[in-house]
């Protein structure tokens, strides 16, 4: 006969707010002048163009780029404040004007108006490959190069021998931050390769999939594996995960009532899961915690009830990362580590 072990903590009622329930809301930003250009709002716009024509769906900031491409193209004729390369790397503006240029997207605006963009899109690439050339056609290999310098995978280290992919990638100085200090820090939405990434940072005291223990009780769950509902009713949603007893997150049993942060990973099942890599996605009270085992399967389960803090940018607002840029540097991150270990097992190979 199958026994079932069932353990679970409620949340007690509490009236006092959460001095952790402060969020802010993103300002909207202007396009600067062409003379001093702001990396960060540039490569925003570019995202933005890039997702309404990976959707198909009119864009509110469409002729705002537009004519910013076209500024572009006037400078580059007449050779006056002509943009610098490290902007358009850094900006993704090449992979702007390319995925205007193919065919396969098309925006959902008057045709004629639509190909004199492409045109003018085109007109700019033909004026960047003249005055750059190779450096031009280079730019992605550019970027690859930079990943582990000052890229995205600084200050991090891959261990090709790791059998456990959690093992894989390791901070070189990963620093836990206060919960004050994090939640001034990193917004929600920020967005990670992995959670060493995510360790490096500070957001995390691991680059395990475990709790991490701040000063002030539980700083951060990440969630990259199991599965999550959403409950409709009260909107709160339920995670659960499965494994051996130290898979289970005991340690939260006495954490009901706390809030933390929340870092969802693409390999959990969940709405709110991101395409790729690791994003911060608030802060989060954990309302429940259930235990169980299972003598037929030999495993624990785990569930938890958590609710969304109010007052903090909604969860809807931050779905769409990875943005564009991200994700080209996603692919930039699976050819690096695929290289560098397949590199790794060809010489252990050769030594044999």
């Amino acid at each position: 006969m199958m026994r079932i072990y069932l353990q679970h903590v409620d949340e007690e009622p509490s009236h006092e707010p959460s001095e952790f329930a402060k969020g802010k809301q993103p300002e909207p930003h202007r396009l600067p002048s062409r003379a001093g250009y702001d990396t960060a709002v540039l490569l925003d716009l570019c995202d933005t163009i890039r997702i309404s024509l990976h959707e198909g769906r009119p864009e509110d900031r469409w002729e705002e780029a537009m004519g910013f491409l076209a500024a572009l193209l006037r400078d580059e004729e007449h050779y006056n404040r002509a943009i610098e390369f490290e902007t358009i790397r850094d900006t993704h503006l090449d992979k702007l004007i390319s995925d205007l240029i193919d065919p396969k997207y098309r925006h959902p605006r008057v045709p004629i108006r639509f190909s004199k963009d492409v045109e003018r899109a085109e007109a700019l690439e033909r004026k960047w490959v003249e005055r750059f050339r190779g450096p031009y056609f280079n730019m992605e290999q550019n970027r690859y190069r930079d990943l582990p310098k000052t890229g995205r995978l600084r200050d991090v280290a891959l261990n090709p021998n790791a059998d456990n992919s959690e093992e894989r990638w390791q901070a070189k100085e990963g620093k836990t931050l206060s919960e004050l200090e994090g939640n001034l820090e990193i917004e929600p939405g920020h967005w990670w390769l992995n959670l060493a990434c995510a360790h490096r940072d500070g957001i995390v005291g691991s680059a395990r999939e475990r709790p991490t223990k701040g000063k002030y009780g539980v700083a951060a769950l990440p969630l990259l594996t199991g599965q999550e509902k959403i409950n409709e009713g009260d909107g709160t949603l339920k995670y659960v995960r499965q494994g051996r007893i130290t898979d289970i997150h005991v340690s939260l049993i006495s954490q009901v009532g706390a809030t933390f942060r929340i870092l969802r990973g693409h390999h959990l099942r969940s709405p709110y899961a991101p395409k790729v890599g690791i994003r911060y996605d608030g802060l989060y009270t954990i309302r429940r915690y259930s235990q169980w085992f299972n003598e037929v399967s030999d495993r624990h389960h785990m569930m938890l009830t958590l609710e969304r803090v109010e007052d903090q940018v909604p969860i809807e607002d931050i779905l769409h990362v990875p943005r564009p840029s991200e994700m080209d540097d996603w692919e930039l991150y699976e050819k690096y580590e695929g290289e560098a270990i397949k590199k790794h097992k060809g010489n252990k190979a050769l030594l044999n």
